[in-house]
């Protein structure tokens, strides 16, 4: 342990040696912020294995949990007391809420485009039946007819006749980031579509 968190914890210390509670902790952070990182050393490995087993990545973990230290902080005067619920059970309240925040975005991310990419490859393992894998190829064609041509042709090209980026962004005459941009545009029409069929 360092100096300097040697001192901090020194700083933290009540008039009978213990250490201050997790509250009384935060609201002296706001007018010394570098009393905060004991806060948060207290509770950076518990919440990042809370966050863990809900996002399931270490990066997206990093960052619910980064986010919900800066609330926490930003809003320990909004804490009021209450009898029987502790200030750690509103900071978890507070990361949860950042943990959903991102599970959400990570779950429409995954709906806008990998979703969509195995739901569109035509060329799906999963399905040995010969018919059923023409009946879903029929079912994304009259999917695919049902959008604006320019984006239908997109799709077509990229996910039933298989051809890298690279090669559609030449034929087209357009750059690799307009295509994508037309992509990510296209299934996002194809979803809509396919949901009011």
């Amino acid at each position: 342990m360092n100096k300097f968190y040697l001192q901090l914890e020194e700083e933290i210390k009540t008039n009978d040696g213990e250490s201050l509670k997790d509250e009384e902790l935060v609201m002296k952070a706001v007018d010394n912020p570098r009393l905060f990182e004991i806060f948060v050393d207290r509770y950076q490995d518990v919440f990042l294995r809370t966050a863990g087993r809900v996002l399931r990545s270490k990066e997206d973990s990093e960052d619910a949990v980064q986010e919900a230290f800066v609330k926490i902080y930003k809003n320990s005067k909004k804490y009021k007391k209450q009898p029987g619920i502790a200030f750690k059970s509103w900071a978890f309240k507070v990361l949860m809420n950042c943990v959903f925040t991102c599970y959400r975005k990570m779950k429409r991310n995954f709906n806008d485009s990998e979703y969509m990419d195995q739901l569109l490859y035509s060329g799906d393992e999963n399905i040995d039946n010969t018919f059923e894998k023409k009946e879903r190829r029929d079912e994304i064609e009259s999917v695919l007819d049902g959008m604006p041509e320019e984006l239908s042709d997109l799709m077509k090209e990229h996910y039933l006749k298989d051809r890298p980026y690279a090669e559609i962004a030449s034929a087209k005459g357009i750059s690799l980031a307009t295509l994508k941009m037309k992509l990510f545009r296209a299934r996002k029409k194809f979803k809509e579509v396919l949901e009011d069929m």
